[in-house]
Protein backbone atom coordinates (compact mmCIF):
# COMPACT_ATOMS: atom_id res chain seq x y z
CA UNK A 1 0.00 0.00 0.00
CA UNK A 2 1.17 3.02 -0.94
CA UNK A 3 0.73 6.78 1.33
CA UNK A 4 -0.30 9.26 -1.45
CA UNK A 5 1.72 12.32 -1.37
CA UNK A 6 -0.71 14.53 0.10
CA UNK A 7 -0.97 12.40 3.28
CA UNK A 8 2.48 12.89 4.15
CA UNK A 9 2.44 16.29 3.67
CA UNK A 10 -0.56 16.68 5.44
CA UNK A 11 1.18 14.29 8.44
CA UNK A 12 4.56 16.44 8.50
CA UNK A 13 2.65 19.84 8.61
CA UNK A 14 0.58 18.32 11.46
CA UNK A 15 3.20 16.91 13.46
CA UNK A 16 5.02 20.24 12.78
CA UNK A 17 1.81 22.48 13.93
CA UNK A 18 1.86 20.40 17.49
CA UNK A 19 5.42 21.32 17.93
CA UNK A 20 4.85 24.31 17.63
CA UNK A 21 2.08 24.56 19.93
CA UNK A 22 3.60 22.78 22.42
CA UNK A 23 7.00 25.15 22.28
CA UNK A 24 4.49 28.54 22.35
CA UNK A 25 2.75 27.08 25.68
CA UNK A 26 6.36 26.46 27.58
CA UNK A 27 7.43 30.04 26.76
CA UNK A 28 4.58 31.46 28.02
CA UNK A 29 4.65 29.39 31.00
CA UNK A 30 8.05 31.27 32.52
CA UNK A 31 6.72 35.16 30.56
CA UNK A 32 4.79 36.17 33.85
CA UNK A 33 7.18 35.26 37.06
CA UNK A 34 7.34 38.29 38.90
CA UNK A 35 3.38 39.16 39.27
CA UNK A 36 3.45 40.91 42.87
CA UNK A 37 5.78 43.71 41.92
CA UNK A 38 9.02 43.24 44.21
CA UNK A 39 12.28 42.62 42.27
CA UNK A 40 12.38 45.55 40.02
CA UNK A 41 15.72 46.16 38.16
CA UNK A 42 16.47 49.20 36.15
CA UNK A 43 19.10 51.20 34.73
CA UNK A 44 18.48 55.08 34.49
CA UNK A 45 20.71 56.76 32.12
CA UNK A 46 21.30 60.89 32.55
CA UNK A 47 23.32 62.79 29.80
CA UNK A 48 26.66 62.44 31.56
CA UNK A 49 26.41 58.78 30.39
CA UNK A 50 26.57 57.73 33.77
CA UNK A 51 23.94 54.79 34.44
CA UNK A 52 22.72 53.75 37.66
CA UNK A 53 21.40 50.29 38.79
CA UNK A 54 18.34 50.68 41.00
CA UNK A 55 16.74 47.32 42.76
CA UNK A 56 13.01 48.74 44.23
CA UNK A 57 10.68 46.89 46.12
CA UNK A 58 7.45 48.08 48.14
CA UNK A 59 7.20 48.85 51.79
CA UNK A 60 4.80 46.26 54.19
CA UNK A 61 4.13 47.49 57.72
CA UNK A 62 6.51 45.86 60.27
CA UNK A 63 9.23 44.93 58.14
CA UNK A 64 12.45 46.60 58.16
CA UNK A 65 13.75 47.33 55.02
CA UNK A 66 16.81 44.90 55.79
CA UNK A 67 14.10 42.17 56.32
CA UNK A 68 12.68 42.59 53.00
CA UNK A 69 15.49 43.68 50.71
CA UNK A 70 16.89 40.15 52.01
CA UNK A 71 13.24 38.17 51.86
CA UNK A 72 13.00 39.61 48.27
CA UNK A 73 15.97 39.00 46.55
CA UNK A 74 19.04 36.96 46.18
CA UNK A 75 22.97 36.33 46.37
CA UNK A 76 22.58 39.68 49.85
CA UNK A 77 25.97 40.14 50.96
CA UNK A 78 26.50 42.79 53.83
CA UNK A 79 29.24 43.62 55.83
CA UNK A 80 28.43 44.28 59.75
CA UNK A 81 30.36 47.31 61.80
CA UNK A 82 29.25 47.79 65.56
CA UNK A 83 25.22 47.55 65.13
CA UNK A 84 25.30 48.70 61.50
CA UNK A 85 24.56 46.35 58.88
CA UNK A 86 26.02 47.53 55.04
CA UNK A 87 24.80 46.13 51.98
CA UNK A 88 27.80 45.11 49.73
CA UNK A 89 26.05 43.44 46.80
CA UNK A 90 22.33 42.18 45.33
CA UNK A 91 21.55 39.69 43.27
CA UNK A 92 24.80 38.52 43.40
CA UNK A 93 26.30 42.00 42.37
CA UNK A 94 28.70 43.15 44.60
CA UNK A 95 30.01 46.88 44.97
CA UNK A 96 33.05 48.07 43.05
CA UNK A 97 36.20 50.15 44.82
CA UNK A 98 34.44 52.90 44.42
CA UNK A 99 30.83 51.76 44.47
CA UNK A 100 28.21 51.98 47.08
CA UNK A 101 24.62 50.56 47.41
CA UNK A 102 22.82 53.46 48.49
CA UNK A 103 19.37 53.01 50.40
CA UNK A 104 16.38 55.00 49.10
CA UNK A 105 12.62 55.81 50.76
CA UNK A 106 10.70 57.57 48.63
CA UNK A 107 13.13 59.24 46.45
CA UNK A 108 15.12 60.19 49.08
CA UNK A 109 18.23 59.21 50.86
CA UNK A 110 17.61 57.48 53.89
CA UNK A 111 18.46 59.12 57.25
CA UNK A 112 18.73 55.81 59.19
CA UNK A 113 20.50 51.96 58.23
CA UNK A 114 18.19 49.97 56.51
CA UNK A 115 17.92 47.46 59.20
CA UNK A 116 16.59 49.88 61.87
CA UNK A 117 13.63 51.57 58.94
CA UNK A 118 10.53 50.26 59.59
CA UNK A 119 8.73 50.35 56.11
CA UNK A 120 5.56 51.11 55.85
CA UNK A 121 2.89 49.68 52.77
CA UNK A 122 3.28 53.63 51.35
CA UNK A 123 6.99 53.56 51.09
CA UNK A 124 8.82 52.73 48.01
CA UNK A 125 12.65 50.98 49.03
CA UNK A 126 15.31 51.47 46.27
CA UNK A 127 18.74 50.45 46.44
CA UNK A 128 21.08 52.35 44.06
CA UNK A 129 24.42 50.95 42.90
CA UNK A 130 26.06 54.54 43.63
CA UNK A 131 29.98 55.37 41.83
CA UNK A 132 31.79 58.07 43.44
Amino acid sequence: MKISFKVKIFGLLFAFLLILTACAKNSNTNSNQNTNNTNVAAINSNANTNSTLTYSYPGQDGKTAMELLKAKFTGITTTKSGNAEFVKGINGLEAGAKQYWGFYVNGKAASVGASDYQTKATDTIEWKLISY
